[in-house]
């Protein structure tokens, strides 16, 4: 059922980019890095989705055993608890996401996401291994330690990745009225400017950036160059190059910092 959702839900979205009147800016449906993003969605996304799930569901029961207390052993409505794993998931995602622009170790894989010159619902799914990794393990955690549903993970899993489907998708629509309370494509859209790379991080929810002060409201001209700050036309792009890149630069790095003297 997830995979028919967010099928759906690709399918939409690929069809709204093609009407003229709701894009973005002009893009072929087959564009550079087409099939390169077609392999992280599918080594990252179909694969990893289901590692995920098993690794809520192994934490839960390490959990269980510790005697801790457990949210699906109350009586809450699923119609409670699941917008609340959502939030928690959503967080999670912001402090991964946070970690990833503020470590330096970690931005090199996270410039992978950054490298797409354009955005629209199969860049979403851009990213390295390693931070997929970091994200399934991190943005988790409240929703482990909670004892949540497992079906509500699962929604609330389903509901965040289809959000961020959309803030990636190449379209202009009026939502500024839900900005507020969520992030919406234009915003999402300012955080692949380079000038604007340390703002909105957030995927879901727009109060993460309002309460560290990095949320900006505002449309990306129709022609700003998206990428990875000082490295837009530099960054090698393909799937096995990008798998490579980062621990290329980060063993560079490593060589050419100075060495502290033990004496």
């Amino acid at each position: 059922m997830t995979i028919v959702i967010l099928g759906g839900m690709a399918l939409v979205l690929a069809t709204l980019e093609r009407l003229a009147h709701l894009r973005f800016r002009p893009a072929r449906l087959l564009r550079a890095g087409f099939a390169s993003d077609t392999v992280y969605l599918l080594t990252g996304y179909v694969a990893g989705g289901s590692l995920a799930i098993a690794y809520v569901v192994a934490g839960s029961d390490v959990m269980i055993r510790l005697g801790m207390p457990r949210l699906a052993r109350t009586a809450l409505s699923p119609w409670i608890v699941t917008p609340l794993a959502l939030v928690a998931l959503d967080l999670g995602n912001y402090v991964a996401h946070w970690l990833l622009h503020r470590v330096d170790v970690l931005w090199e894989f996270h410039k992978v996401h950054h490298s797409s010159p354009s955005l629209d619902w199969l860049a979403t799914f851009r990213s390295h291994l390693v931070e997929q990794a970091l994200r399934r393990l991190l943005a988790p955690v409240v929703l482990i330690a909670a004892g949540v549903p497992t079906d509500a993970v699962v929604t609330a899993a389903v509901a965040f990745q289809a959000w961020a489907m959309l803030n990636h998708a190449n379209l202009r629509v009026p939502l500024a009225f839900l900005e507020p309370v969520l992030v919406t494509p234009r915003l999402h859209r300012l955080h692949h400017v380079p000038r604007t790379t340390e703002r909105n991080l957030g995927t879901v929810l727009t109060c993460w950036d309002r309460l560290r002060g990095t949320l900006v409201v505002d449309d990306a001209p129709v022609d700003a160059p998206l990428g990875i700050p000082g490295d837009q036309a530099s960054y090698p792009q393909g799937w096995m190059r990008q798998l490579v890149e980062p621990f290329r630069r980060t063993a560079a790095a490593s060589r050419t910092r100075p060495q502290t003297s033990t004496i």
